[in-house]
């Protein structure tokens, strides 16, 4: 149990502080960063081109250069930013293409049409066609230019110096593995972020399912966990353990004179007082409307009484108000011993019926003969 509230605690300090930097703009940094990334790598471009005298990508690189800046301009005023990213794609697409053709296949251009398909699937896609259609087109573009591009006397400019050509191909080597490295790290964060996300949700479901919303007790589904979950240690030991099943007496009294308001009020105030008394090894449930149902394992009989003593006296010292008006109430206990061979539901229906007979015998309070 210590492990999933150690997990429950981490997700969400994980989700409230990748929503607080969501609000402080940290998606618009991502795209920012990016954009301004391939603008920087695009410069660089245009100058490597322009020196080795490859004019026709150097006035390319002149267009995906201003394509950048206007993108850098736009990622401030366009909502779905997202869209900014598939233009990006396409033009890397299309440099990489052109970029073979004019300098052939050892740079290694051609290296960014397959690059770009993780990261096409990688990204928060709305649009679950676009990413294959990226694939599709890029593979495909791959192996024309492997195909056409494998001599040189296809190429438009082939680059006359080896260092030339070794050059562009180490620096299209650590552009392409910035690129990957950022791409799957903002996925990896998206990914933590989901997976806190859901386990969280169905955290809360459990929860849902297991806790009265009242009373923030387990139910009775709960409870019956726990109950096979003591009667198995029992069987496994030879330890017994003990069952309580409480009742606040009159209550429907209190809810005809106070209101049900104030009736829920004694409700959450009983439901913490015996939390409170309960040892940390035992458990406690609201069994259902003013009944409430505690077992702790490895005790007796003695044990489970003094512990219920112990609860109907906290109970009578405390005093409810409405207005100016005070009131208190009682319980009645039925406990109930369980032996390693004893069945839940046996033990359970005892101390229901010395439940009901400690309220024939005046309530107030605890039953635990028959």
């Amino acid at each position: 149990m210590k492990n999933i509230v150690s997990q429950s605690e981490k997700d969400s300090q994980f989700i409230q502080k990748a929503e607080l930097l969501t609000r402080q703009g940290a998606e618009f940094i991502a795209y920012f960063i990016g954009l301004v990334s391939c603008l920087a790598v695009h410069i660089l471009y245009l100058v490597l081109f322009a020196m080795n005298g490859v004019r026709f990508m150097a006035y390319f690189n002149v267009f995906s250069v201003l394509f950048y800046a206007v993108s850098i301009f736009l990622v401030r005023v366009v909502k779905e930013k997202l869209n900014l990213v598939y233009w990006a794609l396409v033009e890397i697409i299309v440099h990489a293409a052109l970029a073979t053709w004019c300098v052939g296949l050892e740079p290694d251009f051609a290296m960014f049409l397959l690059m770009i398909i993780p990261i096409a699937f990688l990204m928060p896609n709305k649009n679950k066609v676009m990413p294959f259609g990226i694939m599709v087109v890029s593979t495909a573009l791959y192996g024309v230019c492997h195909f056409l591009f494998r001599e040189d006397a296809n190429v438009l400019h082939p680059l006359a110096s080896q260092t030339a050509r070794d050059t562009f191909y180490m620096i299209n080597i650590i552009i392409g593995a910035f690129v990957m490295i950022y791409v799957t790290s903002i996925y990896t964060v998206l990914n933590i972020y989901t997976e806190s996300k859901l386990r969280t949700q169905t955290e809360q479901l459990r929860t849902m399912a297991c806790v009265d919303p009242l009373t923030r007790l387990n139910n009775r589904r709960a409870m019956w966990e726990d109950l096979r979950r003591i009667c198995g240690e029992s069987r496994e030991s030879g330890k017994h353990y003990v069952i309580g099943l409480g009742d606040i007496d009159h209550f429907k009294k209190v809810n005809d004179t106070y209101g049900h308001d104030r009736g829920d009020e004694v409700l959450s105030a009983v439901a913490d007082m015996i939390k409170e008394k309960i040892p940390e090894q035992g458990c406690v449930s609201r069994w259902g409307g003013e009944e409430f149902l505690f077992v702790i394992p490895g005790a007796d009989i003695r044990k489970g009484c003094d512990c219920a003593e112990r609860i109907l006296q906290t109970l009578r010292e405390y005093r409810f108000t409405d207005g100016d008006r005070e009131f208190f109430v009682t319980m009645t206990f039925g406990i109930s011993e369980g032996a390693k061979d004893a069945e839940p539901e046996q033990i359970i229906s005892q101390a229901d019926k010395r439940l009901y007979k400690g309220k024939n015998n005046g309530r107030d309070h605890v039953e635990y003969t028959d």
